[in-house]
């Protein structure tokens, strides 16, 4: 991990959805004017508008960890770190707990930390004779419409026909989106450092028990055979409609990644604080 150094222009993005998220950003801006170019803008107004400087640092998200995958698509491929703070329930990809922010956040705002990367995906779905590109820094859903109706997902690796799913769809995640919808499904945790991406299908006989686990330079087509409506979701928050003859490659980018501010013990620390957060840990440990 590389080294964080101190910024200069600093952007605080808030979920706009919670008046308890808007407030704090107030507040931590005002903290940080004396010290910092600083400025607060929403995550919305980020998303649709830009953001209001756009040479900035550093982020600050303070929500959850939707707020930072929203946070990652404003940032769209620049290296500008972000530094989470939670305001939701778990905050997987948050660093700082809203409590902790008197004691914390100016530390690592000094310089006080390191710079982790996370991989992401790269997303082509060809429509139409025509192109559109996204990235999922958590996961890509394609799944059936509105419709309770099995759909048949047909999946190619390294164009060469591996599977056809039968169910609700197909999950496509990082890394980083191992601990979301995949692992709801079953699917296995990774590494954070990790850059494979894991395909589980949805509410089908072919589950292949915890999921397919690709290495990094895979490739994956997926092409659903339905009549019905279907979605595509990257993110949580970024839907679009597939139709038939429509069809979807997803690779893990190995050009750009989304970076975050940790504490210098972040990689020593991961694994226990993820087992704090699933609640895994059930009773005494087994001393020797």
């Amino acid at each position: 991990m590389d080294k964080f150094y101190s910024p200069k222009i600093i952007a605080i993005l808030f979920n706009q959805k919670s008046k308890d998220a808007e407030s704090l950003a107030l507040v931590i801006k005002q903290k940080l004017k004396d010290d910092f170019e600083v400025f607060s803008q929403s995550t919305e107004s980020a998303l649709n508008n830009g953001l209001d400087n756009k040479k900035i640092d550093l982020i600050i998200s303070i929500g959850g960890d939707g707020t930072v995958l929203r946070c990652a698509h404003v940032l769209n491929g620049s290296n500008s770190p972000i530094l989470g703070i939670n305001l939701g329930r778990l905050g997987f990809l948050c660093e700082i707990d809203s409590h902790d922010i008197d004691q914390k956040l100016l530390s690592y705002l000094d310089g006080n930390g390191v710079i982790e990367q996370r991989s992401i995906l790269k997303i082509n779905l060809y429509k139409n004779n025509s192109k559109k590109e996204f990235f999922a820094l958590n996961d890509f859903v394609l799944a059936r419409g509105s419709k309770v109706r099995i759909i048949d997902v047909e999946a190619s690796l390294n164009n060469n026909h591996f599977a056809t799913y039968r169910g609700d769809g197909v999950v496509v995640s990082t890394a980083t989106g191992s601990t979301a919808y995949s692992l709801s499904l079953g699917g296995a945790i990774l590494s954070p450092s990790s850059n494979n991406m894991i395909i589980k299908p949805i509410a089908s006989h072919t589950s292949l028990l915890g999921g397919l686990v690709m290495e990094s330079d895979a490739k994956l087509t997926l092409k659903a055979d339905s009549r019905e409506d279907l979605s595509i979701t990257v993110d949580g928050f970024i839907d679009t409609q597939l139709r038939e003859f429509d069809y979807i490659e997803v690779q893990v980018d190995d050009s750009k990644t989304v970076n975050f501010v940790r504490s210098h013990d972040f990689k020593s620390e991961y694994w226990n604080s993820l087992a704090k957060k699933l609640e895994l840990r059930k009773g005494e440990s087994l001393g020797r």
